[in-house]
């Protein structure tokens, strides 16, 4: 008789950031590149969480793009877009798109609070 490794909530953490955490591609993909000027040896590492909302009375989606190595050497487990609420300062974009083949993007520098002019 084989008997399964019990999973820790670490473990289950770990899988549920795996389904959560995407590669940028397609039109995400070229807008970045076009729109952005994001370079594209550093556009492959990066990694992007989404979250479905409502943006000006429609729906949409929400995408907030981050750089997973950074995150790992802080020790940072990303496994849902609400995970970088505590952790804004890894994310470098933001922004939304709208409908499945994203046709209408809306993406950005993510503005830090300490990059925040004083007012």
């Amino acid at each position: 008789m084989f008997w399964r490794r019990k999973k820790t909530p670490e473990d289950e953490r770990r899988e549920k950031a795996k389904k959560a955490v995407k590669k940028i591609e397609g039109p995400l993909w070229g807008y970045m590149v076009t729109q952005r000027g994001v370079v594209v040896n550093v556009l492959q590492n990066l990694r992007r969480v989404e979250r479905d909302d409502m943006v000006n009375g429609k729906p949409a989606t929400k995408v907030r793009i981050f750089d997973p190595a950074i995150a790992e050497k802080e020790g940072t487990l990303i496994d849902s877009y609400e995970s970088l609420d505590a952790h804004r300062r890894l994310i470098l974009y933001e922004g939304y798109y709208r409908g499945s083949e994203m046709a209408d993007i809306h993406i950005g520098r993510a503005v830090h609070d300490e990059e925040k002019a004083p007012r």
